[in-house]
């Protein structure tokens, strides 16, 4: 069943320069509907209980890492309160190193989906809503310290750096312990374990999670989000229906790079679309930076190698006091946030060109579908899924590469593996960025304006392609693309002139 209410809307002459329309009485929650509208939306609400859950998730997994860290203090009597690991070492180590940023990055991307969603919303309330993927820790609504202002995305940000840089020091690393510890302990100096816990890093870890799970509450129940979903067509869908946005006639060829442009005359369709780097002005940024990052990377070690500075990241002093654990984290979230924040970055051009392969199914035999499961919309991605897996892959090579250890830091040769992961990401997001997509249909890369103006007709399943032929004002016809529920559409004329 379709809903084509928006096929007879005026335009309101809106462009990228000027806020959408807000609806109506926007103190109310309740949309003004058009006359023609059926009473339930045409769009996938998502699953708000599967964000919640994952909410919960990263809320009791701080808890269990605060207590962690809580009991190696009262417990331990070791100088610095360390946790000696008997038989942890080898491949056991770098498994439960690997499974640890896994489930932080589990637990960050959950918070951080909250995130997102209850900014994008607060900034479809201000007007200021272009796109459905968007730099969240660089995006605020208006208002300091709004549940998504510039406060608490500061929040967010810090608290990411550090989730990673605490998983990073949990494992402390030696061969032979030293002597301070060995005189309290009653172990083997020779062949005695490798892997040392201090409760610093635990507590901190779960401190940042529980406090991400808690900014995430509060913005899930005091934030209006009509659609949980990450769906570019199930986000505009509820924008028009809000009365947030809505159709312009006579776009339907028209993409993103063109939202500028109006009034519009007829044009033919293009036989290749322009790139995410062309179309979206923050994309080149983000991969000018993961360059940077990388070539940042690669000189340091090299000079690390080539003058023999490597006792340099080793600081001195005994090793054994909670302020010197607390320093070596610090030193290691500075050095570690410029990787954290590359793939932040590369977030938002993996997610264009999903919400573009989501829309680009309607030119398909089997249409575009809704998505409501977040889950689900990530995993069948291979954008986004490959850079979800990438990110404590990424981090897991930074830990055994530069590893922390009794002494202070350890950069090793295992670095190498860390710039060459780097350099895939770099490339990744290159190629990602640069592609440009076949065929006529319009590339929208989430642009909700765009993609409100290409949609003539919403349904739960949408077919676009070619619909009608006009006569125009001039000697040649004029054609119409759009989108129908009823099954395939004739596909576009190239030669034809479409508005």
């Amino acid at each position: 069943m379709s809903y084509s209410y928006l096929h007879d809307m005026e335009s309101d002459g809106s462009d990228d320069n000027h806020p959408p329309m807000k609806p109506e009485g926007s103190n109310s929650t309740k949309p003004k509907l058009p006359p023609n509208t059926l009473p339930n939306p045409p769009y996938d609400t998502g699953s708000r209980h599967l964000v919640l859950w994952g909410l919960v998730l990263a809320l009791v997994t701080g808890s269990i890492f605060i207590i962690i860290g809580i009991v190696i203090y009262a417990t331990s009597t070791t100088p610095g309160r360390f946790v000696i690991l008997d038989h942890l070492n080898g491949w056991a180590d770098l498994a439960l190193g690997l499974c640890l940023n896994a489930l932080v990055t589990v637990c960050t991307q959950a918070t951080g989906y909250v995130h997102g969603t209850t900014l994008k919303w607060g900034l479809a309330k201000e007007g200021r809503l272009r796109f459905n993927a968007n730099l969240r820790l660089f995006s605020a609504t208006k208002g300091a310290f709004s549940v998504n202002g510039a406060v608490i995305n500061a929040i967010y940000t810090v608290s990411i750096i550090f989730s990673y840089a605490a998983s990073s020091t949990i494992f402390i690393h030696s061969s032979i312990l030293p002597e301070f510890i060995q005189e309290r302990v009653d172990i083997d100096p020779i062949g005695g374990p490798s892997t040392l816990v201090a409760f610093l890093p635990p507590i901190i870890l779960g401190t940042v999670l529980v406090l991400r799970a808690a900014l995430g509450l509060v913005a899930f129940f005091s934030t209006h989000v009509p659609t949980w979903s990450s769906s570019p067509l199930d986000v505009t869908s509820a924008l028009v229906y809000y009365g947030y946005i809505r159709h312009r006639p006579q776009r339907c060829m028209c993409s993103v790079s063109k939202i500028k442009d109006s009034p519009v005359d007829p044009i033919r369709p293009l036989s290749r679309q322009p790139s995410p780097w062309s179309s979206h002005k923050t994309v080149p940024r983000v991969v000018w930076f993961v360059w940077s990052t990388l070539a940042v990377w690669a000189g340091w070690l090299i000079v690390l190698n080539t003058w023999e500075v490597r006792d340099s990241v080793r600081a001195g002093g005994d090793g054994n006091s909670p302020r010197r654990i607390g320093i070596g984290l610090l030193w290691l979230a500075a050095v570690q946030s410029a990787v954290t924040m590359a793939l932040h970055y590369c977030e938002l051009v993996a997610t264009l060109a999903r919400d573009e392969a989501v829309w680009r199914m309607a030119s398909s035999p089997t249409g575009a579908r809704p998505a409501g499961n977040p889950l689900k919309l990530m995993l069948g991605s291979w954008q986004s899924s490959v850079l979800v897996s990438a990110k404590p892959a990424v981090h897991w090579f930074f830990r055994i590469g530069i590893g922390m250890v009794v002494e202070g830091f350890d950069v090793t040769f295992l670095a190498v593996f860390f710039l060459i992961v780097l350099f895939l990401i770099a490339v990744y997001v290159t190629v990602v960025a640069t592609r440009r997509p076949r065929g006529p249909q319009p590339v929208a890369y989430g642009h909700v304006q765009t993609l409100a103006d290409l949609v003539d007709e919403w349904s739960t399943i949408m077919y676009w392609g070619h619909k009608k032929e006009e006569q125009g004002a001039g000697p040649w016809p004029v054609c119409h693309a759009g989108t129908t529920s009823l099954g395939p559409l004739p596909p576009i004329r190239i030669e034809e002139f479409y508005a």
